[in-house]
């Protein structure tokens, strides 16, 4: 009885898996690609918006290191005679 099951059995198998193998061959739709570059986009601009920062922290770091006021050498102690 199990032996008439067999070749159904297989046969559903490999009508699965060849459905399957088409569904991922199909070309992503529309609504798919404007996702896809709605992203790219997305990335490009959390780049330039790094850069931005990255710039504007080197330049707050040039300020704050030519505002720091220049130390001069240190001065000598006389010492006076005993």
């Amino acid at each position: 009885m199990t032996r008439r099951w067999l070749p159904l059995g297989i046969l559903l198998i490999a009508a699965s898996a060849g459905f399957g193998a088409t569904k991922q061959a199909d070309p992503p739709d529309k609504e798919m690609l404007k996702m896809i570059e709605f992203l790219r986009e997305m990335e490009m601009i959390k780049q330039l918006e790094m850069m931005r920062e990255l710039d504007r922290a080197e330049s707050l770091g040039e300020q704050a290191k030519n505002s720091l006021p220049q130390k001069s050498a240190p001065a000598t102690k006389k010492e006076a005679p005993k």
